[in-house]
């Protein structure tokens, strides 16, 4: 069983944007989230991506005003990321553990920290879910909010539903997974099948992922200081937003 880091620069990272569909409007819906839940910036304009990826999350906070930290462990995303940067927006992608709170302390205190795009459940456990909490909240400047996004593992798939297809509207790449369950993780087998001169080719890789339910994580949360101002549920993803 692969690392989150080996899982991804062995297969993920190159197939990752094209998985999520079209950028752009990737962007807009972050940005509509943020902007509906009344994150805008205030004083310091900080913001921290933790998990960043190519930039979904981190293009619409900049778009917004943000100065932005945006931090993630592979380094081809993080190339992406700057590429599709325009340079009239303040990102500064950062390689690192998002769990590294020395990264916080370097380049916070913030005024709103995300963590999305199911990003949370790629931490070993809920222990260290619950320490990332932590580490963000006393990294976030006073009435700081936190936006937390991620699916829902704690409902488990029985027999030929744990087959899922991730994308499939592409003539050359296809995407599915299969789900392995155990007591505390789930085991992602990613499976990308690509369209080459010589026919199809097949290129797999399997990592855990924590199995954390929104209910987890609002006592999390709660437990850590936060103030729940909104949590949304939408197909099998739930965002929950908390205050400092």
């Amino acid at each position: 069983m692969a690392s989150v880091e080996e899982h991804y620069e062995s297969l993920l990272a190159r197939h990752y944007t094209w998985m999520r569909g079209d950028y752009d409007s990737r962007v807009r819906e972050n940005r509509d989230l943020f902007e509906k839940s009344g994150i805008s910036p205030r004083e310091g304009g900080k913001a921290l991506d933790l998990g960043c990826g190519s930039g979904f999350q981190s293009v619409a906070l900049a778009e917004m005003g943000f100065e932005v930290a945006g931090v993630d462990s592979s380094e081809a995303l993080l190339r992406e990321l700057e590429a599709r940067t325009e340079k009239n927006l303040a990102i500064r992608p950062v390689l690192g553990d998002m769990r590294d709170a020395g990264l916080y302390a370097e380049h916070g205190p913030f005024e709103v920290a995300v963590c999305m795009g199911d990003t949370l459940t790629h931490l070993p456990s809920r222990e260290e879910v619950s320490a990332m909490i932590r580490d963000v909240y006393d990294s976030l400047e006073e009435g700081g909010k936190l936006v937390l996004q991620f699916r829902d593992l704690t409902r488990e798939l029985e027999g030929a539903e744990r087959a899922i297809p991730v994308k499939t509207d592409d003539d050359d790449r296809i995407m599915a997974t299969f789900l392995e369950y155990e007591a505390e993780h789930v085991n992602v087998h990613d499976m990308v099948f690509v369209r080459e001169p010589s026919g199809w080719t097949m290129h797999k890789s399997a990592y855990k992922k924590v199995r954390l339910g929104a209910e987890d994580a609002l006592g999390l949360m709660e437990r850590t200081g936060f103030e729940i101002a909104a949590r949304h549920d939408h197909e099998g993803f739930s965002t929950i937003i908390g205050r400092k």
